[in-house]
């Protein structure tokens, strides 16, 4: 689900960036859970993922359009887990850095 969210927002972010700003953006979205690009990426359907909403076809139709890729990225190095996950302070100072050194 919040793969689905996260290109809903991206697609609208994109849309407002290029019309004020009239530059292009990378299509690329970073997720962590393996299992949700698969299920974004294959169309088939089996046992485990008849439960599936409406809103997950969402992502998979992006793809197919090529309005979206959705590459691997480990929980360690995604600076997104910093606002959503609970991690060591190790792990946090450490993606913190890498917040800072980007400015």
């Amino acid at each position: 689900m919040a793969l689905a969210m996260t290109t809903k927002h991206y697609l609208w972010l994109k849309r407002g960036i290029q019309e004020l700003l009239k530059i292009d953006i990378p299509n690329a979205l970073f997720c962590d859970s393996n299992a949700a690009i698969d299920v974004a990426y294959n169309p088939k359907l089996n046992d485990r993922s008849k439960h599936i909403d409406v809103a997950y076809h969402f992502t998979r139709e992006q793809i197919d359009q090529g309005n979206v890729s959705v590459m691997y990225e480990p929980s360690e190095k995604n600076l997104a887990d910093i606002c959503t996950k609970g991690m060591t302070r190790y792990d946090n100072d450490h993606l913190c850095s890498k917040i800072f050194e980007s400015k």
